[in-house]
Parts: C-alpha cells; structure tokens; sequence
C-alpha cells in the first residue's frame, strides 16, 4: 500500500510539474505576442509622427515657392501644392492633409 501511494504521489508532482511548465510556456507566448504588437504600433506611431513632420515641412516650403514642392527622404516623400499635401512611402499614400 506505501508504494502505490508513492507512485501516486510520483504521478501527481509530475502532472502538476508538466501543467506548470505549460502555464510558464503559455505566459511567454502570450507575452511576446504581446510585445510584438507594441513594437508594431510603435513603428507605425515612428513612421505617422516622420510623415506630419515632412507635410509640416512641405507646407512650409510651399509658402516660398508658386507651385509644387516635392520633399524626399527615404523612405518618405512629401508632396504639396495649393491643394493639400500628400506623403507617400513606396509610392502608397500614408498621409493626405487637403486644404479647404
């Protein structure tokens, strides 16, 4: 009878040792999940706050020119004229301000 229960005792700290392994390895998993999304969103607040800050410039620029300005810096390029401005990364629109 003292070996069964040691066997069941053997049993049961391995079943609550393999069902903390699995909390510990679900915890990381959601875990770096979770920091991965919080570097994307940080990439995109990077690249919003580098496109306002190149339509500020453009705009700017255009208070000195009559026509159009085009203001590149990669991976970002900035275009404005008398109807707004528009910033563009690989040729996609990222940022459109229009004047009213």
């Amino acid at each position: 009878m003292y070996r069964q229960h040691k066997k069941r005792h053997r049993a049961v700290m391995l079943g609550e040792s393999v069902t903390a392994l699995a909390i510990v390895a679900f915890s990381i998993v959601f875990l770096m999940t979770g920091l991965n999304e919080l570097n994307h969103q940080r990439k995109l607040a990077d690249e919003q706050l580098a496109a306002s800050r190149l339509a500020k410039e453009a705009s700017d620029a255009l208070k000195n020119h009559q026509d159009r300005v085009r203001i590149v810096r990669a991976p970002l390029m900035a275009t404005a004229d008398r109807n707004g401005v528009v910033v563009e990364r690989s040729g996609k629109c990222i940022l459109k301000l229009e004047r009213r």
